[in-house]
């Protein structure tokens, strides 16, 4: 490696750490990526199950064709063929009915209107208010009062219909926002429908990992960045980032070593940041005190094995629940049969729970999935695992989007990198991957050597090209 070549350290292996080692080691620098954890991904990783050595999720995460930056990515990193994407979501209500939202030879935005109608959890009074909506949706410009005010609001205002905000409009903004309707600023909201819904066919086909989210981020980064000379320390704790001046002169880690580069990306948590910056730099400053406006919205994942198969697909939506969506982890790793049975369920904004002893989510969990999928009432249940992230996402109430950071920091050589910056995105692994991409962006500006590693949004398409 020449001597002269500029080095950058990169502090959390997240999706966000991840994008800019990589991309930045693309480019020639000398990348170094510290994480805290013994594995890669971050808060869209696994752990390792001290009863069977098996990873398993933290959460299970989804992404969606739209989601074009966490595809470059996983391109880079040469897992990309590890998602499987579907061209449908399946619904399930408390009634037992099943509908499923599909796309058509239709043109955006009508690609998915001949599934909507069949829809059997809504009525037709249900489904013309969500159309009066989603169009109003689409003919909407960018404007500062769609950060001021929340979904709830503004869908009480489109005379939305009850069954319609609790089985369509809750089921997608909650778990694609992880925040409650009224604590979801439409900004945020329209982002997810526009790029998700409406502009292009093929953004809703969802997508599942068919490996355990740290096997699709760990040995391929550090192969990656092994292969560019580049490098990783796992289970590595950030003291302090050692400022003098504008400039970053040092990372000092649990233990007394002390690293240095020419360039720092941070892709830690806001409030990790705030903690391991010297105080005198942050107080009084605009961009650091804009951080403390931030607020964190929870996450919690139920994982249960069963001593035989469950019939389940990939991945249902479950409405009217607590429960709100449960993967067949069986089917989507591909395991053997004579394995038994593996559900994992998700619950968004899972503030209710933060309290609740272990052993009654479980039951209230396991009472749940068992009155959506018969088979569970006739196996047993043989192991579990709770997982409950407080800190899980960033919170996208009103406001939020000025309290939101560049990635440029007030120090020269500090680039901040996280789901929580400004991205224009909901705090989801797409954010992730623009904020990383966006920080490398801005230390290759630095360097004279100015390169566009965002990549663009599916272009619209069909009649939402009039729109968009």
């Amino acid at each position: 490696m020449p001597h002269d070549r500029r080095k950058v350290l990169v502090l959390g292996g997240g999706v966000a750490g991840i994008a800019a080692a990589t991309a930045l080691a693309d480019h020639g620098l000398h990348v170094e990526l510290v994480e805290k954890r013994p594995l890669l991904g971050g808060r869209a990783s696994s752990f390792v199950d001290k009863a069977t050595g098996e990873r398993v999720d933290e959460c299970q995460h989804g992404t969606m064709r739209c989601c074009t930056n966490l595809a470059d990515l996983l391109e880079r990193l040469g897992v990309h063929d590890r998602i499987c994407y579907f061209d449908a979501i399946a619904f399930l209500d408390r009634e037992g009915r099943r509908s499923a939202i599909y796309g058509s030879r239709l043109p955006a935005p009508l690609h998915t209107l001949p599934s909507f109608l069949r829809f059997r959890s809504l009525r037709l009074t249900d489904k013309i208010a969500i159309g009066r909506a989603m169009l109003a949706i689409l003919r909407a410009k960018p404007h500062p009062e769609q950060d001021r005010i929340d979904v709830a609001t503004w869908l009480q205002r489109m005379r939305q219909t009850e069954r319609a905000l609790r089985r369509f409009w809750r089921p997608i903004l909650v778990s694609a926002c992880n925040e409650e309707l009224e604590r979801i600023s439409c900004a945020h909201a329209f982002k997810i429908f526009r790029e998700g819904f409406l502009l292009h066919p093929q953004a809703f086909h969802f997508g599942i990992p068919s490996v355990p989210l740290a096997t699709l981020y760990t040995e391929p980064t550090v192969a990656y960045l092994q292969a560019r000379d580049g490098h990783v320390r796992t289970q590595t704790t950030i003291e302090q980032l050692e400022v003098e001046g504008d400039r970053v002169v040092g990372v000092l880690l649990t233990g007394g070593t002390r690293l240095q580069a020419d360039y720092y990306v941070s892709a830690l948590p806001f409030d990790v940041l705030l903690r391991v910056l010297p105080e005198h730099t942050t107080v009084g400053e605009p961009y650091w005190e804009n951080l403390r406006r931030l607020e964190f919205a929870p996450l919690c994942g139920v994982h249960l094995w069963f001593d035989r198969p469950i019939g389940c697909p990939p991945a249902l939506a479950v409405l009217d629940r607590d429960t709100e969506w449960i993967f067949n982890k069986t089917q989507n790793f591909g395991l053997p049969a004579e394995r038994g049975g593996y559900l994992s369920v998700v619950i968004s904004a899972s503030r209710r729970f933060a309290g609740m002893p272990k052993e009654a989510l479980l039951a209230h969990i396991l009472t749940e999935v068992r009155a959506c999928l018969p088979e569970a009432c006739r196996a047993e249940l043989v192991r579990w695992q709770i997982v409950r992230w407080p800190r899980a996402t960033f919170s996208p109430r009103p406001g939020v989007e000025a309290a939101r950071p560049d990635q440029q920091s007030p120090i020269r050589n500090l680039l901040v990198a996280g789901e929580w910056t400004r991205t224009g995105w909901p705090s989801t692994m797409e954010s992730a991957a623009r904020s990383g991409y966006r920080a490398a962006e801005y230390v290759l500006a630095q360097e004279g050597r100015p390169a566009r590693l965002v990549a663009p949004d599916l272009p619209a398409s069909g009649l939402a090209r009039w729109f968009a």
